[in-house]
């Protein structure tokens, strides 16, 4: 009977696909913090917005008020280093990202060629069998032809000439 196929590196293949993974939750993380860090961007530019229509609207009544005017100027400043700081945490985050993302490819990769030897073994493999198969087939016919020409031979030597 044939034997059945069994990879032998199945554990490594398991574990280098366990390590891409892996890699693959890490690089969405930190796709995660960059859209949240995005999106607390768009938050203070809103806010700076509206703090913007706030003021010239109490600038358009005609008086100046200087409170107002000192306290716009200390939110805007607040809201601009926000904004900067933010920018920064998502440079810095796209800068491992970009490391993450290298090494996630390199896992996948790793993966791709374990399952590629894994292919190529299961082809040689099944090549083997069929190569058997033949040889058996061949084996039994050559059998079966010298059975019947053994026959024939005891035949024709039994036969009163």
């Amino acid at each position: 009977m044939a034997q059945q196929f069994k990879f032998r590196l199945e554990t490594v293949r398991r574990v280098r696909q366990l390590d891409f993974e892996a890699r693959q939750r890490v690089v969405a993380e930190r796709l995660r913090k960059i859209g949240s860090e995005k999106a607390i961007i768009a938050a203070l530019k809103r806010e700076r917005k509206s703090m913007n229509d706030e003021t010239k609207r109490l600038l358009s009544g005609g008086q100046v008020n200087v409170d107002g005017v000192s306290r716009y100027r200390l939110g805007v400043g607040y809201l601009r280093d926000q904004i900067l700081d933010a920018e920064n945490r998502i440079a810095s985050h796209e800068k491992e990202l970009a490391t993450e993302r290298a090494a996630m490819v390199k896992a996948s990769v790793e993966v791709k060629a374990i399952e590629k030897l894994k292919e190529r073994q299961l082809a040689a493999h099944e090549l083997q069998l069929k190569r058997l198969e033949s040889a058996e087939q061949d084996e039994t016919a050559q059998q079966l032809f010298h059975r019947i020409e053994r026959r024939q031979m005891i035949e024709l030597r039994s036969k009163p000439v």
